[in-house]
């Protein structure tokens, strides 16, 4: 009798010993979407800068307190552009629940939406997930990318004006290829301005004149500045859009024209100008 107590004792030492263990916390079923209960969209659709954006996953193997029966996450959403920059702070939060037997296959599911900063460059954004399980101490990640319609950006050295053009109307989608305006009409200029310098909390100034020069670069109409534009946000702001109209009096002389635009970084201490020709026939 003794003898089979012990081999009995030894056999169950040994299931013990080889019982499987248990599978590591998991971040799955993660989604990306344009409505907060669409269909996931993944990165096939591209966001557009101000819109906002839909992110969620899901838990598994997760452990019960003893006591309670109950889950108890933490959890964190960071996103950043293409370059790197985070886009938001750093989304944080819990995840309690306490379950009851029927709730076997009950999973955590974690919801948090982000916006798109405006403006913003066009490209891949990424978006790291983590989740640490209270009750075991485990921790696990995940990640994800989504993608924003637009062109890429490319940094600047200096303060400069890039993209400009002349226009017939405040709506149309394409430069002239020939600035020519009439006596009478309006004329429409739009531009960006890049490679401005930051302040605390992300803050920049910028400033943008024009002038109007006839032959021999006279002055036949300014105004400096035209424009200020001063913000600041978590996220750095990486160029400013500049749109200015002017209408031509209707007895203004036909002929060559100059438009001069000046801009100015007040933080950075830095200015540019840069003179664009029409004619008006």
């Amino acid at each position: 009798m003794s003898r089979r107590l012990v081999i009995l004792w030894l056999t169950a030492v040994g299931y013990a010993c080889c019982a499987p263990a248990p599978e590591p916390l998991k971040i799955i079923r993660v989604a990306i979407r344009q409505i907060e209960d669409g269909s996931p969209v993944g990165d096939r659709t591209g966001f557009v800068p101000g819109e906002t954006v839909y992110v969620s996953f899901e838990v598994v193997n997760f452990t019960l307190a003893k006591e309670t029966q109950s889950v108890s996450l933490t959890w964190s959403v960071d996103a950043t552009d293409p370059k790197g920059i985070p886009i938001i702070p750093q989304a944080k939060g819990t995840t309690k629940a306490n379950l009851q037997p029927e709730d076997k296959d009950w999973r955590p599911r974690i919801r948090q939406s982000l916006v798109v900063p405006s403006p913003a460059p066009g490209g891949t954004y990424s978006i790291h997930l983590q989740t640490t399980d209270v009750n075991s101490a485990q921790s696990a990640t995940a990640d994800t990318k989504f993608t924003v319609s637009g062109p890429e950006f490319v940094p600047a050295k200096g303060l400069e004006i890039r993209s400009f053009g002349f226009y017939r109307t405040e709506d149309e989608p394409r430069p002239l290829t020939e600035p020519v305006f009439r006596p009478g009409s309006s004329m429409y200029a739009r531009f960006q301005i890049v490679g401005y310098k930051y302040g605390e909390k992300n803050a920049d100034e910028v400033t943008y004149g024009v002038s109007i020069l006839g032959s021999g670069d006279k002055v036949l109409y300014t105004q400096d500045p035209a424009v200020d534009d001063k913000t600041e946000g978590f996220y750095p702001k990486p160029w400013v859009d500049a749109t200015m109209s002017l209408s031509l009096a209707p007895g203004t002389k036909t002929g060559a024209y100059t438009l001069l635009v000046n801009a100015k970084d007040k933080v950075g201490n830095q200015s540019v100008e840069i003179r664009k020709p029409f004619r008006v026939e």
